[in-house]
């Protein structure tokens, strides 16, 4: 089941990609993969061939990913295949990234060819522009709500059970809303420039941009909470709605997505209706700074300004923490598939990874990248041995692929632990009265030696 589904968001990131990276080959600001040309030779026929070109491409590529991503319906351990995921991943982020290249260079050979060069106007600067830069950026009360929304689940959570969890998900959540906090701030300090001559159209593109992108900074702080919760709170309510549950918290990601993409399309927009109202359009020479699809220009003291689809606020390399940003890309992930990728290199290579301590009053059970757990045997209500996993459940985390679940689960509405290979069998089960450990031994003969020094204990 698993590789269906890897397999079906690979296909998925493929051809978002390509959707996303094609809105490059519409003008914005009279740019066109980051090419800025002349507004009359917009609709030219060797631009519209140009852009036209690029959008084939980006797909044509997408999907020739799908095919090379065809690869992981080949049976195959899980470590490799999850190794294989993020390789693929990878490939589609390069491919993309260098196609975008090519195509910025066609269009910079395309302007060179034709005489196209715009010519370079000195910055203006409005002073009054400056002082109201933030007249519509939102109100930082705004994130009170995602605050209130945190602490609410977080009390919720704590309430069921889950102490551990409740503050590490606490942590992790306060740090992301601090993050979205900090996006919004560094918003309010982006400084502006005049785009036109026209200090009205100016200003309403500035208000535009700041207030879209400030109150999309607090609706996500809002959406983030709503996503991580959702699932650990649907642990204790009935079977009967569980399922209900878990599909709103998929349509409430995929709601998510789409507002996402409708609202910064629609600030796009807007934008370009705005530039299109006047003629003075002023040049400043910006295409030199993007010729590597980033901005690199040590004589802008931005650290942070929209990119040039308009859908996404992008750093300037040329300053400290533009460097440190982009180098954190790299580090994060590799990370992210160190993280994946080690514990089940173990799982599937280590003679035993599944262990277990049987002591004089408990037992101890423990797998890789996950705390042990220790049983008193005094505590275990009921221990047996069954040939196969119950089929209702549900990771709350950990690990779950379709050879291995390691982790804290809810398993037929109840708590559980589990240190399981499913390809061993039969799989020890002690019930507690709050919570039950599911555990196999890669050897099945070790696993029956344990249960028979469990019940020989009790």
């Amino acid at each position: 089941m698993l590789s269906p589904l890897i397999l079906g968001i690979l296909i998925f990131c493929n051809f978002f990609m390509a959707f996303t990276n094609s809105l490059a080959a519409k003008p914005h600001n009279y740019v066109i993969v980051e090419n800025t040309f002349p507004a009359d030779k917009i609709d030219d026929p060797r631009v519209l061939a140009f852009r036209k070109n690029y959008r084939k491409r980006q797909f044509q590529l997408a999907g020739g990913l799908t095919v090379l991503d065809l690869i992981l319906l080949i049976p195959m351990k899980d470590s490799i295949f999850m190794m294989l995921f993020f390789v693929l991943i990878y490939i589609t982020i390069g491919a993309g990234y260098l196609l975008q290249i090519r195509y910025i260079r066609k269009g910079h050979q395309l302007i060179v060819d034709n005489n196209w060069q715009l010519t370079e106007q000195p910055i203006q600067v409005d002073t009054k522009l400056v002082l109201e830069k933030n007249r519509k950026l939102v109100s930082p009360w705004w994130f009170a709500l995602s605050l209130g929304v945190l602490i609410l689940l977080t009390f919720i959570l704590h309430q069921q059970g889950m102490e551990s969890l409740t503050w590490i998900l606490l942590s992790a959540c306060g740090i992301t809303l601090a993050l979205f906090i900090l996006g919004w701030w560094m918003i309010s300090r982006m400084p502006v420039r005049a785009l036109t001559n026209d200090s009205t159209i100016n200003r309403q593109y500035n208000d535009l941009t700041k207030f879209y992108w400030s109150a999309f900074m607090a609706a996500t702080s809002f959406f983030v909470n709503l996503i991580v919760y959702l699932p650990l709170l649907t642990m204790n309510i009935s079977d009967r709605f569980f399922e209900v549950l878990m599909i709103a918290e998929f349509l409430l990601v995929f709601i998510f997505c789409g507002f996402t993409l409708w609202w910064l399309l629609r600030l796009r927009s807007k934008q370009d209706q705005l530039l299109a109202q006047t003629p003075s359009f002023r040049y400043a020479g910006d295409d030199y700074y993007w010729r590597y699809g980033f901005y690199y220009n040590p004589n802008d003291r931005r650290l942070m300004l929209p990119d040039r689809i308009g859908l996404n606020i992008t750093t300037n390399l040329a300053r400290v923490g533009g460097k440190i940003f982009i180098g954190l890309i790299p580090v994060v992930l590799i990370a992210s598939m160190l993280i994946v990728v080690v514990p089940l290199y173990i799982l599937d290579y280590r003679p035993d990874p599944l262990t277990y301590e049987v002591k004089q009053e408990n037992i101890s059970l423990d797998g890789p990248f996950y705390r042990k757990q220790t049983i008193n045997y005094d505590a275990i209500e009921n221990v047996a041995l069954i040939d196969k996993m119950p089929t209702a459940g549900m990771k709350v985390n950990g690990l779950a692929t379709d050879n291995y679940a390691i982790g804290s689960f809810k398993v037929d509405g109840k708590a559980a632990t589990l240190f399981v290979d499913h390809q061993s069998k039969p799989i020890l089960k002690i019930s507690t009265k709050k919570r039950d450990y599911y555990y196999t031994n890669t050897d099945s003969t070790v696993t029956k030696q344990v249960y028979q020094k469990v019940q020989a204990h009790q």
